[in-house]
């Protein structure tokens, strides 16, 4: 069995980790998802495909490496289609009439700053992802050391912590990376 402490702290130190540095660790999060199910699943697959000892081998670490590439792409270039797709339909429901023209104007100057701004929209959703784990196992440790800690003090902890997260990753955090 575990030590009741273990899920707060991992709670904790994941929830803080997430929200101070979980724009730069959302990618690489992703591209490592994308190299292990790769590398889980495509020996088997290759397997039923081909008895090849030499694609068997090697084919699972080409497919890893491809994958981590297309995945590092997509993760690009879907903020880009995103804003493409609302801009063309803010555009035709705030003006039906409209040319083809205007509509595609629009979609790709919102494609862009979507783009531009996703680094932004990272640091606002991590921090808050970040600041719900960081208040509950705060709650939690703070619980287990006898003292009742109430919806309050939960919500302050996570209002507290998204925001100082924000802040951390937008202004204190210089760079697009």
């Amino acid at each position: 069995m575990y030590h009741a402490l273990i899920i707060p702290a991992v709670l904790l130190a994941a929830g803080l980790t997430l929200c101070f540095f979980g724009r730069k660790v959302v990618p690489f999060a992703l591209v490592l998802a994308s190299v292990i199910t790769a590398l889980l699943y495509s020996g088997s697959l290759l397997s039923a495909a081909t008895d090849n000892p030499v694609v068997l081998r090697f084919g699972p670490v080409v497919i890893a490496a491809l994958l981590a590439v297309l995945v590092s792409f997509l993760y690009r270039i879907t903020f880009f289609v995103a804003g493409l797709f609302i801009g063309f339909f803010i555009c035709s429901a705030l003006f039906p009439d409209a040319h083809l023209l205007p509509k595609l104007a629009s979609a790709l100057v919102a494609g862009s700053l979507v783009y531009v701004a996703r680094n932004f929209v990272f640091s606002v959703l991590t921090s808050v992802m970040g600041a719900g784990l960081t208040a509950t196992g705060s709650v939690n440790l703070i619980a287990w050391a006898g003292i009742s800690a109430g919806v309050t003090a939960y919500w302050i902890i996570f209002a507290v912590t998204a925001v100082t997260g924000v802040l951390y990753q937008t202004i204190g955090s210089k760079g697009r990376k």
